[in-house]
Parts: structure tokens; C-alpha cells; sequence
């Protein structure tokens, strides 16, 4: 990720968005030494919708004998990491 000064990005603020949008790269805007903004490529929309998940996930192989080990793994697993707290609350 390059970083730039804000006055630099204004005065090429055209070339700046043509290189994040035709080439992918992001900056990092600063002022003063201190990143205040990052520009970026968005990423792109999936083709997946969640109305198609169901049948996805029929089209997946049927777990082996082991599923029911897999699932005490996941089950033990939730229990030891603790859950993310949402920011904005």
C-alpha cells in the first residue's frame, strides 16, 4: 500500500483513482504523518446470492462417519474463543 499527503492526492486525484480502479492499488492518505484515510479498490459483489445457499450446500458430498466428530470439534471450539464484539456498540 502506497502512502501519499492529502495535497498530493488532491493535485492527482484523476491518476490516483485510475490506479486503484485499472491496477488495484491503494493509498493511504496522510497529513502531518499520520494516516487519516485509506482509498481502495472495492471488492467485487459475489455472484452467490443467499437465496441460492440451500441449494448449494444439496449439491455438497454427504459428511463421512466423522461428522459427528467434526461437529464436537466446532462445538469445543466456539467455547474457547471468545465472540467478537460488535464496534459499534
Amino acid at each position: 500500500m502506497e502512502r501519499i499527503s492529502v495535497t498530493q492526492a488532491v493535485r492527482q486525484f484523476s491518476d490516483l483513482l485510475n490506479r486503484v480502479y485499472y491496477h488495484g492499488v491503494s493509498f493511504e492518505l496522510e497529513r502531518g504523518n499520520k494516516v487519516i484515510a485509506r482509498i481502495s479498490p472495492v471488492s467485487s459483489e459475489s455472484p452467490l446470492k443467499v437465496k441460492d445457499l440451500n441449494k448449494l450446500f444439496s449439491n455438497f458430498p454427504p459428511l463421512g462417519e466423522d461428522s459427528k466428530t467434526f461437529a464436537k470439534d466446532l462445538a469445543n471450539i466456539r467455547k474457547k474463543v471468545p465472540l467478537e464484539k460488535n464496534q459499534w456498540d
